[in-house]
């Protein structure tokens, strides 16, 4: 304390002092009765009748205290013996006492002498109401605690407030059960799951706390015993009850002089407990809310004889205020009771402690603030008062999240997760890579996706395996949840993930993020084995019976074409076109023309010889329509035969799989996948349900893997439904295994999270800043892909219509192509030889000269010109033979193009019988 302090308190000390020896002020006395357990009021009561002194300058009375003590707070014999003997003394108020048993007896005695009785504690306004005389409309009890509707209606609304749609209300006594009952009656919801459970007697209240845990309550009214108050939350807490993810709400006016944060550790800053304190200021020694109450009234009375003090000096009949003895024997009354009565109904002042009071004509305190307390681990912060006219929220929605974002750095989260590829799966190549977890190292997506989360939110963390191994199914038999979930409601765990489908079940239980990863159930199908291609697949086009008919229409048009041109007489024309007057004509259309003409025109491609004749024209035209429409047709047909493979697949959707009986199909047992047919409205869905039941043996597996390879051994006779990531994190490392159609649902995993749970929005916050920075593409990349997938060349199935050919589809036209070229090969070799024949008879040479010369002159590529005879190798011909031989050749050689063989031969024959004739002569 400093000086200026000091010599503060010694100035008004001295002034006090000087003032009673003066005599300006009288005493007035004033009583208060007292049972065991209240020795704090007691010491209120008397700091503030000390304090008063100090309150004016120049006060004119000296409040002076009397006491009783009744030890027993059940003995009405003495406690009206306490009253009237606090008569007898001349008090002018008397205050208490607290007991409800025994407050009656002296509320009656101090109306019955007209002398003001003042009440401190909480009492309902029905037990107020029993105590009034009908006949005096003025009761001369003043409660100055808090109005009992009042204070439920401030529960009420902060009830409101928080959204409380399912609550728990822990009572001690009935006064307790009052206050819950009173505000339910006020704003309850209809739709509200409240459980009303009460303390047991002695010190262990951990059965009714388990008990409410067991109902997946996560809200909790405390209205017990103040001094009882911080046990409960040591033993909730114990109970796994007094969580971040669960709301306290504490009904004791006063909870900021409560050791509660001794309840809580810094790693737990989070935990909710709001409390409600009517204190405004601290006073040295005055812990209780009743104390402080109690302390503010003494100061209310002691305004109120000034105040009547200071009208007796203008008024014409003034009050005699110095009470005198009063006898409860006699009927002698406290004339100045009801003027001071009156006098506090009118005052509205500021408490030293619990600030405005305002009493109404009933005599009840129905103005007061209270304030809303979050308390926190390290100090109670105001969020808030009410009041009046409502609540009023005081703190920003922007210091609570940074309140909340400083909780969540302060504090290592509990993270259970479930073994599976490859969202957390056991580390095979390393002994420093993942995280270690009961001295086994783990990877994965969610392993990785929780660090990036951490890195954002800057928390610590550590992993579990989930004991049994399961996501979270409800079962309806026990009761109970298993898995993931049953982690998360036993407080076991403060975060789940793994491939945890969020779905309206498990989010009637828990709470979850937005989703980190979409997808929906899709089939996992054996990939069809591709049909081997036929070598003559460019048939494909037209059938058998197309073909055949296509080859006998040739043959038709052909023998038709050749009899019609033999009929029509434009088809006849001049073979020497140099002689007018021709003795013969020939037709071109022989049979070996006309199917020239009818296969150059199937083939697209054109002829030299072309009809003349109406009627040949008009059967010309007409098969040329034919052959635009079948190869146009063949065309067509042919691209979609040639560039997509035919796989040999029944099942190209769900409903497919629905209509045949053939291939079975399941999911796993208990997992999202069944519960979306067994719960679907669709007839489809609830077929195939159905059917997945009935079937036997069993379709259904215990896991994914299970499943996957009952799919790789069952050869195409079973279907598993599972979700389109996991098949497509199989398809990437088994080049067996197809995903057949469209998803036939949407749904998405999150990370699960308690009820309530403050951290559910800034993980979704977080997820949403990786999703947009595409840190979630890059993880699932990392772990389809990179991580042991690509194992299986991919198909671009945007351009599968348009993918190349390889030599299988078409290598049946190269086959033709060949046989083809062959065949004609073979045909040029023999017309060769023939033509070697004939050349060696003609010559008169031996057939091996003609041979040699025919074929020397075929490989002799700069041979522009062939001669029409080749000359003799013997000697026995004539020099003249040899010039005429020679001669000859020349001429043949000018003129061969242009005249026919024929006439040279006739020529030759001439000419040698020329030379006969020369010889004979000589």
């Amino acid at each position: 304390m400093d000086v200026k302090s000091l010599a503060a308190i010694f100035i008004l000390i001295l002034l006090t002092t000087l003032l009673e020896i003066q005599g300006a002020s009288r005493p007035i006395k004033i009583g208060a009765i007292f049972h065991a357990g209240d020795e704090e009021h007691e010491a209120a009561f008397l700091k503030a009748v000390y304090e008063t002194r100090f309150e004016h300058v120049a006060p004119a009375f000296r409040l002076e205290p009397i006491t009783k003590r009744v030890e027993v707070n059940t003995d009405s014999f003495k406690t009206a013996t306490a009253a009237c003997e606090l008569l007898e003394e001349g008090v002018a108020a008397i205050f208490g006492p607290s007991s409800p048993h025994t407050y009656g007896i002296v509320a009656s005695i101090a109306a019955r002498f007209d002398v003001p009785h003042i009440d401190y504690v909480w009492r309902q306004n029905e037990e107020l109401q029993v105590e009034q005389d009908p006949k005096n409309p003025m009761p001369m009890t003043i409660n100055i605690y808090p109005d009992s509707d009042m204070v439920a209606k401030a529960i009420a609304d902060i009830v409101e407030s928080m959204k409380w749609s399912a609550f728990a209300a822990i009572y001690e006594d009935n006064d307790g059960l009052s206050r819950i009952q009173k505000a339910l009656s006020l704003k309850r919801n209809k739709d509200s799951v409240i459980a009303i459970r009460k303390l047991d007697k002695g010190t262990d209240y951990r059965l009714v706390l388990k008990e409410i845990r067991a109902l997946s309550i996560f809200n909790v009214i405390v209205d017990v015993d103040p001094s009882k108050i911080v046990d409960v939350l040591f033993q909730a807490k114990e109970v796994k009850l007094l969580t971040e993810y669960c709301n306290f709400l504490i009904t004791y006016l006063d909870p900021t002089k409560l050791s509660i944060s001794d309840v809580r550790s810094e790693s737990e800053s989070t935990i909710n407990i709001t409390g409600l304190s009517l204190r405004e200021n601290d006073v040295e020694g005055v812990n209780l809310v009743e104390s402080a109450v109690l302390y503010d009234a003494v100061f209310l009375v002691y305004n109120a004889l000034e105040s009547l003090n200071a009208r007796n000096k203008d008024s014409e009949e003034p009050v005699t205020i110095d009470p005198v003895s009063l006898s409860c024997a006699e009927a002698e009354k406290y004339t100045a009771g009801p003027n001071i009565t009156n006098l506090i109904k009118e005052l509205s002042t500021e408490g030293k402690i619990t600030g405005a009071m305002t009493i109404n004509e009933e005599g009840r305190r129905d103005s007061f603030n209270l304030r809303v307390m979050d308390m926190r681990a390290e100090d109670s912060v105001q969020i808030g008062y009410w009041d009046p006219d409502g609540l009023h929220t005081g703190d920003t929605d922007q210091e609570r999240e940074q309140y909340l974002y400083k909780s969540i750095e302060q504090k290592k989260f509990k993270i259970s997760t479930k073994v599976g590829e490859p969202y957390a799966m056991v580390v095979t190549d390393s002994a420093t890579r993942g995280i270690l977890i009961d001295q086994t190292r783990y990877e994965g997506f969610c392993i990785d996706l929780i660090e990036e989360i951490s890195k954002i939110l800057r928390f610590k963390y550590e992993f579990e395996i989930v004991p049994d191994n399961n996501y979270g199914s409800y079962n309806s038999d026990t009761k109970q949840w298993n898995g993931l979930i049953r982690r998360l409601l036993d407080r076991e765990a403060d975060l789940a993930i793994c491939d945890l489908t969020i779905t309206y079940e498990r989010e009637t239980a828990v709470d979850f993020t937005m989703p980190f990863m979409n997808l929906g159930i899709s089939i996992l199908y054996r990939q069809p084995e591709a049909k081997e291609p036929n070598l003559f697949s460019f048939l494909s086009p037209l059938s058998t019976d197309v073909w055949l008919y296509t080859a006998t229409a040739v043959l038709a048009i052909t023998i038709l074409l050749s009899i019609q041109a033999r009929m029509a007489p434009g088809e006849w024309d001049n073979p020497h076109p140099c002689n007018p007057d021709p003795e013969e004509l020939e037709n071109n259309f022989t049979l070996r023309n006309s199917l020239w003409l009818v296969t150059g025109s199937l083939m697209q491609q054109g002829s030299d010889i072309l009809p003349q004749s109406p009627s040949i024209r008009m059967l010309a035209g007409m098969w040329w329509f034919f052959t635009l429409i079948m190869g146009s047709s063949y065309t067509a047909n042919l691209a979609a035969f040639l560039t997509a493979e035919k796989m040999d697949n029944p099942i190209k959707n769900v409903e497919d799989l629905a209509k045949q009986t053939k291939i079975k199909y399941g999911a796993v047992e208990g997992g999202s996948t069944s519960a979306f047919f067994r719960d679907s409205n669709s007839s489809t869905y609830q077929r195939m349900w159905a059917t997945m039941t009935e079937a036997r043996p069993s379709v259904f597996t215990k896991t994914n893997d299970e499943g996957v390879e009952r799919v790789q051994k069952q050869n195409r006779d079973y279907v598993f439904l599972m979700e389109s990531t996991t098949i497509e994190y199989k398809m990437e490392r088994n080049c067996d295994l197809d995903k057949v159609g469209g998803l036939i649902d949407n749904k998405g995993y999150g990370i699960a999270l308690p009820r309530n749970s403050p951290y559910r929005t800034p993980i979704s916050s977080a997820i949403l800043m990786l999703q947009e920075k595409g840190v979630l593409q890059e993880l699932k990349q990392k772990w389809w892909e990179k991580r042991g997938g690509g194992k299986c060349a991919k198909v671009d199935q945007s351009s599968a219509s348009s993918s190349e050919l390889g030599i299988a589809n078409v290598g049946g036209v190269f086959l033709v192509l060949g046989i083809g070229s062959g065949c004609a090969f073979g045909m040029a070799v023999l017309e060769f030889l023939w033509n070697v024949r004939k050349v060696a008879v003609k010559e008169k040479i031996t057939p091996w000269e003609a041979l040699v010369a025919e074929f020397k002159f075929a490989v002799n590529i700069w041979a522009e010109t062939k001669p029409v005879k080749i000359a003799k190798s013997s000697g026995t011909s004539s020099v003249a033979d040899g010039g005429l031989g020679r001669a000859a050749s020349a001429a043949r050689s000018v003129v061969g193009s242009f005249l026919r063989l024929d006439i040279i031969d006739k020529v030759d024959k001439d000419n040698g019988n020329n030379r006969s004739n020369n010889f004979k002569v000589n």
